[in-house]
């Protein structure tokens, strides 16, 4: 696997699972905590979130990692 891989892969599974348990504990307002963190729907918020910030988030950091290796 390629170091740009292996880059992307870090990063966005690292902001996925962030912005989906941080959205989770937003949801406990409302819901009990089974609900908001063991549910069906949590379950693929958090699979969108991974696969978004691998192939989104992760781009543009190796993106930025790249252009701020090129000034230096």
């Amino acid at each position: 696997m390629s170091e740009r891989w292996k880059f992307q892969i870090k990063k966005g599974v690292i902001w996925g699972l962030m912005v989906s348990f941080i959205m989770a504990t937003l949801d406990m307002i409302d819901m009990t905590f089974e609900d908001a963190f063991l549910s069906r729907k949590n379950l693929i918020r958090i699979f969108i979130m991974v696969v978004c910030g691998i192939f989104i988030v992760g781009y543009y950091s190796w993106k930025k990692k790249i252009k701020s290796e090129k000034l230096d």
